[in-house]
């Protein structure tokens, strides 16, 4: 990646897109490298050279460019270097003999834009060269810019930013057109990835061009992309990468907006032109000393920071602490800016951010400090932060439609990475309202759905998520979707609904992380559904794919598990539970992420006689359950592996901590109940629950088991020929003798 400031020092500073603002570097009169900066870079000089005259109409005089102290010098050298190197560009293709001043076609110009909105970017771009190519056509700006709108559109990036500069070097100083191609050059950093170069160029324009003096279009294209751009930064860092992955969520960003950038190519400047007020720096309101609601008004040229800084001390009464590093980094550094009112928050976001300073309110005291200073969270925390006030910016300037929308959701996200559930809910709620259509709705539903499942609205969840199914066409969202479809299904008890969406899921997703995940609850509905040999296979194929340490510990038990059952006698190579016990020798404690990989690793522990494990698994797997058809099914579980070691005031217990069971396994329940009541010798207890089996509609063989333990409990008192009826299969009538008091198990349906 290479550094902005050099970019920004051999393009916008040629041409004065910028002024001072952008790098002035510090000077004196006795250096030679800056004097040789300052004679090549002469704007004037360099289109008079070409036949040209420039009309410098640029609010930022020559007069406002002050030259402090010079640079190190290696930075001189190099900077000279690349201003003494020709620009490639346009201007280098065409000779001043070809350059005429007569006007274009409309029409001509008409046709390309026709193919650039239908999304023909090749074809505008070759439409707009021809015109370039033309003798009798002129270099004209509007040609220029909608020649790079069209290579950028193609992804055609170097030739993008080609045109861009190109354009800067015609059109007038100061106007919406260069604006407008200084926000397709940041779009084009961003798009390569450059988010910090895209973030301070963006930062710098909002500085300027935010005022309401120029038009709304182009104040909500800069601040749309500049929360754009600071959002990606947000996501690109590795401590919200990790968040995502345990709590997945989607973010939007509408595309380009053609028909608004040709729209600002062709804004006409008022006859009476930009006026610019005189320099001056006020702070319009401090009702306290907060950052956020101190508003300045400002005009001014060259200002250095440190002067800034000082102004804002002597009017609001907050107080600036820097920190060495950040003091050096802001000897000599200026900045320009215009606005009649914004935030000092705002104001200090813009004019560090290409410094690379951080800044952080306690009361009154503002401390700040260089990015390097900060721990990897309190980076994040700040970017976070920072892009949430532009995000509610872009609410402010944005006319309702799918952008402001989008800002709206994503302020929920953010809100959810930095712990606000409820404002999060709130702000999902409110971007429903503004009926977003198609992909965005998509997300959001699905944005919706992660935080129903995170409060346990499961089936609300699975609702969204199928509306999400419903209205999305990107393969990357419906592996998500159809990832947490699985889990749903698979957490409701629906393990064949689970296994269809898991397939399918698996077939759609495109990120490792999706794959995984996919890959995993489809092994976990599969050994659910005794189906070891299909899961067996699917974490065979997709192996690869198994990210994360935890994860892939994990899978290595359920693979192990799955052929163990198939193949549980071989020995020496192929003895898979030698592989088992290794397998799950290498397990930590919190490696089993829910409740269904707890369940199993308790199951693969029975399978080779570690009964105490499988316990202490199924215990962790029954608090992690939800209630309902898992919830019973692992208490079931524990209560028959507790009976199996001889726990039997544990087992009784487990049991009797039902409170209700579903009808469908209420006679399972009762019958277990019922041996462990037999082996612990409460015959009474036993008696009263094995009747109320025998009463029941249940399934024969369950009848037959439940009479026969009546009649070994009716043996065991003595009452042989009613025991006998019992092993006969006839229920006899209870003997008055049995006590009124008998448990009649706490069970119930």
């Amino acid at each position: 990646m290479f550094r902005a400031e050099i970019v920004w020092i051999t393009v916008f500073l040629t041409v004065g897109a910028i002024g001072g603002l952008v790098y002035n570097w510090p000077s004196s009169t006795e250096d030679p490298a800056a004097q040789s900066i300052d004679e090549t870079i002469d704007p004037a000089d360099v289109l008079a050279e070409q036949g040209d005259e420039i009309d410098d109409t640029w609010p930022f005089t020559d007069e406002t460019r002050e030259n402090p102290q010079s640079p190190t010098v290696q930075e001189s050298e190099s900077q000279t270097d690349l201003a003494a190197d020709p620009i490639d560009d346009v201007w280098s293709e065409i000779s001043p003999p070809m350059k005429r001043t007569q006007k274009i076609d409309s029409a001509v110009v008409e046709l390309g834009d026709r193919l650039l909105l239908g999304g023909n970017y090749e074809g505008a771009m070759k439409h707009y060269q021809k015109l370039l190519q033309t003798a009798d056509v002129p270099t004209d700006n509007g040609i220029l810019i909608r020649l790079a709108l069209a290579s950028e559109l193609a992804h055609e990036h170097d030739d993008a930013i080609k045109h861009y500069r190109s354009a800067i070097r015609v059109v007038e100083k100061g106007s919406v057109a260069q604006a407008n191609c200084l926000l397709g050059i940041a779009r084009v950093w961003e798009n390569r990835g450059q988010f910090n170069d895209a973030a301070s160029l963006l930062s710098e324009l909002y500085l300027i061009y935010g005022g309401t003096k120029y038009p709304q279009l182009l104040r909500a294209q800069l601040v749309s992309q500049l929360s754009d751009c600071l959002q990606k930064r947000v996501l690109s860092s590795q401590i919200v990468i990790d968040a995502l992955q345990n709590e997945p969520m989607e973010y939007y960003w509408p595309a380009v907006t053609v028909d608004h950038v040709l729209e600002l190519v062709d804004w006409e400047a008022p006859v009476d032109g930009l006026s610019t007020p005189p320099s001056q720096l006020q702070v319009l309101q401090s009702p306290n000393k907060d950052a956020s609601v101190v508003l300045v008004g400002a005009n001014v040229r060259g200002l250095s920071v440190l002067g800034l800084l000082t102004e804002i001390e002597r009017g609001s009464g907050m107080v600036f602490n820097l920190t060495e590093k950040a003091k050096t980094d802001l000897v000599g550094r200026m900045t320009n800016v215009q606005t009649t009112a914004m935030p000092v928050s705002f104001l200090l976001d813009s004019v560090l951010e290409s410094m690379a300073l951080t800044w952080s309110q306690s009361e009154g005291e503002v401390s700040v400090m260089h990015r390097e200073e900060l721990a990897d969270r309190d980076l994040a925390s700040y970017d976070l932060a920072r892009t949430q006030r532009m995000l509610r910016q872009v609410q402010l300037e944005v006319e309702p439609g799918p952008r402001r929308t989008a800002a709206i959701m994503n302020e929920g996200n953010n809100s959810r990475l930095a712990g606000g559930w409820e404002e999060a809910r709130t702000k999902y709620q409110m971007a429903r309202e503004q009926t977003p259509m198609h992909e965005l709705s998509a997300k959001l539903y699905f944005n919706e759905a992660s935080l129903q499942l995170a409060d346990g609205e499961k089936l609300d969840a699975l609702n969204a998520c199928y509306m999400a199914l419903d209205q999305t066409l990107t393969a990357s969202l419906e592996g998500d979707v159809y990832a947490m479809i699985s889990e749903l299904e698979l957490e409701l008890g629906q393990t064949d609904k689970a296994i269809l969406a898991g397939s399918r899921g698996l077939r759609r997703a495109t990120e490792p992380a999706v794959l995984s995940r996919c890959a995993m609850m489809l092994a976990r509905a599969y050994l659910l559904t005794e189906d070891p040999d299909s899961a067996n296979q699917v974490l065979f194929d997709q192996s690869p794919h198994i990210v994360g340490d935890a994860t892939q510990r994990v899978a290595s038990v359920f693979s192990s598990f799955a052929r163990f059952q198939r193949n549980p006698s071989r020995g020496g190579l192929q003895d898979e539970g030698q592989r088992l016990v290794m397998a799950l020798a290498t397990l930590k404690p919190n490696d089993p992420a829910g409740f269904a990989d707890a369940l199993i690793v308790s199951q693969a522990y029975a399978s080779v006689g570690i009964r105490n494990k499988a316990v202490e698994s199924l215990k962790e797997s029954l608090a992690k359950a939800p209630k309902g058809f898992w919830s019973e099914r692992i208490r079931l579980e524990l209560a028959r592996a507790q009976y199996g070691a001889g726990h039997f005031d544990a087992a009784d217990e487990t049991i009797s901590n039902y409170g209700q069971v579903s009808i469908d396994l209420l006679p399972t329940v009762l019958l277990l109940h019922a041996k462990i009541k037999f082996d612990a010798g409460k015959l009474e207890q036993c008696e009263s629950i094995c009747r109320r089996i025998a009463r029941l509609e249940v399934d024969q063989t369950v009848q037959a088991e439940a009479l026969n333990t009546l009649g070994m409990v009716l043996n065991e008192k003595g009452q042989h020929y009613a025991a006998t009826l019992c092993f006969a299969g006839v229920l006899p009538e209870p003997v008055e003798t049995t006590s009124s008091h008998a448990n009649q198990g706490v069970v119930v349906p």
